[in-house]
This record gives structure tokens, sequence and C-alpha cells, in this order.
């Protein structure tokens, strides 16, 4: 069960609204022991790593980690953390133990892995969605048209939006349900993909009256350019709806029934009324939450399919009984864990673990430099103004090999106060110079903090999948996304 394999067993048993199948059970056990190993170890990611000299962050490191680390070029680090190529050196067991330790309990992170976290008290084969299924086809003329798709898009983003739209027409398949329903949708790049290349009714939900306005503009644009040179075109564009899923309770009790009338009066489906899916790519924070909330209470929802992003941006609650927390969702975290996550691990949790690693393994750290830079002219502002000055915010600034620490610190404290700035006169150059000189140690000690994020984000996943198993809905959860193209890359998927 650990690393996110399946278990054979198709036993399972639901008593008292919590779901005791093995797979279930074995999620409760892997958080257990996660939270133990933060218990240890998650003093490095809540540390801040421009408090690396202010705290002296490396002198608190185990001494076998710290000497190791003192003698192993970076690239080693990084192909250490990876997994990739002997390594050069004897590594402390300990280091050891806790990197094979994070390969067991952390939910696997590469997507050709065929085995996801699936409840199995769940009918639906979890590989049902890794396969085509009858019935669902894309419109192939549209791809002369790629270039309209990807306009103002970035690349990133467009390989999320092929992948996602791709499961999403699968689970509308299977769940039969009538329409589908974009949370967070923005200017309607996804949308547009499920509308016009799947020919599937789509309505957006966005906030932001400014998004939802460009995006009817852009849908424009593309159905003008279609009916133009694809005669017969019969896509139908994206309902966009200026509203948002905030309620506490999140049920929400109006939205479906402006579904209902959007379906009938835009979509002209008179009698089809089969529910909606909810779906949701990189919904930041809460939202996430909120939506699996709002799919628990909604009867008529019959899918839903998220994936999560800016956990930094959680409301974290310890009381149970309190309807605006992000986390935790689930009656099992609530009930047997007392350890909490700090902002610092929930922010480095949102990064890529295989992208720091990539970057130190090939000698490509110029730019991770400017966290040796940024922990330096913090010590420099506590120097000068003592705590009223600490972790205040300063510039962004690229660091390359060229740029010197003076013009770093000119650069990022310009558009600061003027009794914020550092002249070159406040600089200890003697204490700057034995700062800067261990750039390296900064550099080997966030990594150390990337390799252990990774739990932090299981813990936040199986939360959310343990939250939809205590309702009885049938959890499936994968990594579907390349990690080094998509970081967020995990997809929570159910069916009723």
């Amino acid at each position: 069960m650990a690393g996110g394999s399946q278990c054979p067993s198709r036993m399972a048993a639901c008593q008292g609204n919590m779901c005791t199948c093995h797979v279930c059970l074995g999620i409760g056990a892997i958080i257990d022991e996660t939270f133990k190993i933060l218990d240890l170890y998650g003093w490095l990611l809540d540390s801040y790593i421009v408090d690396f000299f202010q705290e002296d962050l490396w002198g608190k490191l185990p001494r076998p980690w710290a000497r190791t680390l003192e003698n192993v070029s970076l690239d080693e680090l990084g192909s250490w953390i990876l997994r990739e190529r002997r390594p050069r050196h004897v590594w402390p067991l300990s280091l050891i133990a806790l990197r094979q330790l994070i390969d067991l309990l952390s939910v696997n992170r590469n997507p050709s892995m065929r085995s996801p976290f699936a409840c199995s008290s769940s009918p639906l084969n979890p590989h049902v969605l890794e396969t085509s299924c009858e019935n669902i086809a894309k419109d192939e003329r549209l791809n002369k048209y790629q270039n309209l798709f990807q306009k103002h898009v970035k690349k990133k983003k467009r390989y999320e939006i092929e992948k996602f739209s791709e499961i999403v027409a699968r689970c509308k398949h299977l769940s039969k349900s009538s329409c589908i329903v974009d949370t967070g949708a923005g200017m309607g790049h996804l949308a547009r993909e499920l509308a016009y290349k799947y020919h599937l009714p789509v309505i957006c939900i966005e906030q932001d009256k400014s998004l939802s306005e460009l995006a009817r503009k852009l849908d424009k644009q593309f159905m003008q350019k279609f009916e133009t040179y694809l005669p017969g075109f019969c896509g139908v564009p994206p309902y966009h709806l200026c509203a948002k899923i905030v309620d506490e309770s999140c049920r929400g009790g109006e939205l479906p029934r402006e579904f209902k009338e959007i379906l009938r009066n835009y979509f002209l489906q008179q009698s089809n009324d089969n529910g909606f899916g909810l779906i949701g790519l990189h919904p930041c924070g809460d939202l996430a939450a909120r939506l699996l909330k709002f799919y628990v209470g909604q009867e008529r929802a019959k899918f839903i399919s998220v994936v999560g992003c800016c956990y930094m941006k959680l409301t974290i609650n310890e009381d149970e009984t309190a309807n605006a927390k992000g986390y935790p969702l689930s009656k099992y975290v609530a009930r047997n864990s007392s350890h909490s996550l700090s902002y610092a691990a929930l922010e480095v949790a949102c990064h890529a673990v295989e992208n720091y690693s990539d970057k130190i393994k090939n000698n490509d750290y110029e730019d991770l430099k400017v966290h040796g830079y940024r922990a330096t002219l913090e010590k420099i502002f506590i120097d000068k103004g003592g705590i009223a000055m600490r972790h205040g915010k300063v510039g962004s600034v690229r660091v390359n090999n060229e740029m010197s620490f003076e013009e770093y610190c000119r650069l990022a404290t310009e558009k600061l106060d003027v009794n914020r700035r550092i002249n070159i006169s406040e600089i200890n150059h003697a204490e700057v110079d034995e700062c800067l000189a261990k750039w390296r140690q900064v550099v080997a000690f966030e990594a150390l903090r990337f390799m252990l994020a990774p739990l932090v984000e299981t813990v936040i996943l199986l939360d959310r999948f343990l939250f939809l198993s205590d309702n009885n809905l049938k959890p499936v959860l994968k990594a579907e996304f390349n990690p080094r193209l998509s970081p967020r890359n995990f997809v929570l998927t159910s069916i009723k």
C-alpha cells in the first residue's frame, strides 16, 4: 500500500461513514508514519531559508549530515536525491533511511506508474480513467487550429489542459452527466478545449468579472474562425457564469438550479437532467476544499476531478467543526493528528523536487545563489534595525554569476522605504564575505527541504482522499502530469 500501490483486496466495509477497506486503513497508517517523520525533521520544512545565517540553520543539522554535505558536490547531492547514479561518497545511514521512508510513504509522483490510490469499496476500475472509452471522440478537424488554442496560454498550461481534458471527457462519459462545471475557469482555456474539441456542454464559474468578459471575447474569436473555415461546425461555446462557491457550508443551493436552467436555455437540452460534473485545474488554496465539500453535499454532482495547488493559502483549522477550513477535511486526520502544517512547509510543497535537483545535479545553480544573497541581506537587515526589520519584503532579483552582492542589495531594496535601503557603508564586508562563501550550504539545506516536501503534499492529498471516502464517494488519486512540467501533478477523482 505504501508509495501509492493499490491493495488487491476488494473487501471493504463502511462503518460510521468511515471506510474500513484495506486501502483506506492503509492510508491512515501512512499518515501516522508521515507525521512521525515530520515530528523529527519537520523543523527543516518549517525553517525559512532567509534565516539561514541568523538562526544558524546549518548548525542545527545532525553532524553526520553536515559533514557529508560539506564534502559532496552539489551535483552529487542532486543525483542522490533523485536516486540516480551510484554515489561517490558514503552517506549517513539516518539520511539514507529518511530518503527511503520518503519514497515509501509519498504518493508516487511518476505518471507512468499504473498504481493509483483507489478505495477498494469502489466498483469503478481505477484504470478505466487511463484507457479510452467508447463514444469519446475529439474533433480532429481542429488540429490545424492548434495555434488558436495555444494563444495566450503558456506551454505548461497547454500541456496540463490537453492531459486533463481527456480525463474530464472520460469522467463525463462514465458518469453520464449532462454537463461539466469548470470552477475558477479564468479565461476559459480548458473550457474551450472541452467545448470545441470534445463538443461537451461546459459552464464556467469565475468570480472575476473581467476574466469572464475576456473569456467570452476569446470564445467569439474561436467561433468566428471555425464557422468561416469549418462548414457544419456545431460546437457550442462555454457558458460563463460570474459567481463563486464561497458560503461556509459549501452547499450552494442556488447553483444546481441555475445549472439546470443554463442547460435547458443555453445548451437547448430540454429533457436531459443527469446532473453535472465538477472540475478544477489548479484551484487556488481553499477553493479545492470547497469544491470537494460542494460535491459531497450535492446529489446532482455526479463526478469531481480536481488538481490542487497553492497549499500555503489553505485555511488551517484544527477545530473539526469549522466549516471554513481547507485542512484537515477528513475525520481521521482531524481526530488522530496533533501535527500542524506551517506556512513554510505548505509553500515548499508547491514546488518540484525534481526541478530543483535537476538544477544542482547539472551544475545549473547560478540563479539558486539568490538564496544565499537573500539570507545574507536578512542578516544585514537585522543587524541594522533589529527584529523590526525581520522578514521584510524585498524586490525579486535574478542573480547571475556576474552580479555582485552590492548590486543585488541595491536592486532588492531600491523600492523600499529609505530607512530600509542598504548602503554600502552599512555592510560589514568581512561578515558578508564569510556568509557569501557558504552559499553552497544554503543551496544544500534548501535541497533537503525539497526532498521532504512530498510528505507534506501526501498528507494534504490523502486527507482529501479520506474525506471523500468518509462520505462513501469512492475516490481515485493518481499522478497524471510530468512533475517537471507541472509540479502539482496529482488528479483526485470520484464518480458517484
